[in-house]
């Protein structure tokens, strides 16, 4: 990624299609989306901590937060995706087995 700008519009196109695709389902599992300030969460109906995914421009990564765990994730050129450099999963594939893992059945968005 070439600058700053490039990062920004990633991160927010991004942001858009996940949210766009976790809508539909968050009533059927029962967690809520909201984004602010940048970050997307989704808070569940149990007590427990929230999965939030925001992106860090210093580091120009996207990074997800999911029961303690912290997945930075590289913007590919190749692949026009962010992904994990030690899987080569996509955000998506990351944030689906995040829900998936908390709500206790397989999520496909």
């Amino acid at each position: 990624m070439k600058t700053d700008a490039d990062f920004r519009q990633h991160a927010e196109e991004a942001l858009h299609s996940l949210r766009r695709l976790l809508a539909p389902v968050g009533d059927d599992f029962g967690f809520e989306v909201s984004v602010e300030a940048g970050a997307l969460e989704l808070e569940f109906d149990s007590p427990l901590s929230p999965i939030t995914v925001s992106f860090h421009p210093a580091q120009r990564q996207a990074w997800l937060v999911s029961g303690g765990k912290t997945h930075r994730l590289a913007w590919d050129i190749v692949e026009n995706s962010f992904q994990l450099e030690a899987t080569g999963q996509t955000l998506q594939e990351v944030l689906e087995e995040a829900i998936s893992e908390r709500v206790g059945e397989d999520v496909s968005l």
